[in-house]
């Protein structure tokens, strides 16, 4: 029984690791993404903000791009654009 739960701990660690270095891998181009901002802004930004400024750039996109949509679906995405940058502005501290 003993050994049983020493394998159980033991494969737990290793689980434990791995998702460790694959959040690791996962949060470079994120990093890269948020000194770049950073160096266009000419100011330190950290990841939250970072993620508010790509979540206004895509509810822009949504609100601009499809042309062909129907009125009340641009509309949510215009709500969605206000809503992002009013965020990004409070974030931001302007």
């Amino acid at each position: 029984m003993k050994t049983n739960m020493t394998t159980l701990n033991a494969r737990e660690s290793m689980i434990a690791a791995a998702m460790q270095q694959v959040m690791e891998i996962a949060k470079k181009p994120a990093e890269r993404l948020c000194r770049y901002y950073s160096s266009v802004l000419e100011r330190q930004l950290n990841l939250r903000q970072t993620w508010l400024l790509v979540n206004a750039q895509l509810a822009f996109t949504f609100a601009v791009l499809p042309v062909e949509s129907p009125m009340l679906l641009r509309a949510a995405c215009c709500g969605w654009f206000l809503h992002a940058v009013l965020k990004c502005k409070e974030a931001l501290g302007e």
